[in-house]
């Protein structure tokens, strides 16, 4: 507290101007949540649909199964394409060595 006394009296206005925004904004969204009612909100109609009928939930679940089943391939492929892909670099590499043999070879008289 010896410290806020030390403080310029424009820094204690902007300090004190912004505690009362913050409690202001505090109570102002404490009286709006107790004003709204939730029978009213479209939100919780949706949540309550869902509770309800459940389908659209298993239609989702089903998807979203199907979808990692996707995923779960194509990691697979993925896997096995840079597999083949590193084979193939290496026959390059012993392509090329083999090239660099040749010509070594025939640059000797």
């Amino acid at each position: 507290m010896e410290k806020l006394a030390e403080l310029p009296p424009l820094a204690l206005a902007v300090f004190g101007a912004t505690l009362a925004v913050i409690f202001a904004v505090r109570y102002l969204g404490l009286s709006a949540g107790a004003n709204a009612r939730p029978e009213k909100s479209q939100t919780a109609a949706q949540i309550a649909a869902v509770i309800v009928d459940p389908t659209a939930l298993n239609n989702a679940t089903r998807a979203l199964e199907a979808h990692t089943e996707a995923v779960v391939d194509l990691i697979d492929t993925m896997k096995e394409s840079g597999r083949s892909l590193s084979h193939m670099a290496i026959e390059m590499d012993r392509i090329r060595e083999e090239l660099r043999i040749q010509r070594e070879v025939a640059r000797r008289p």
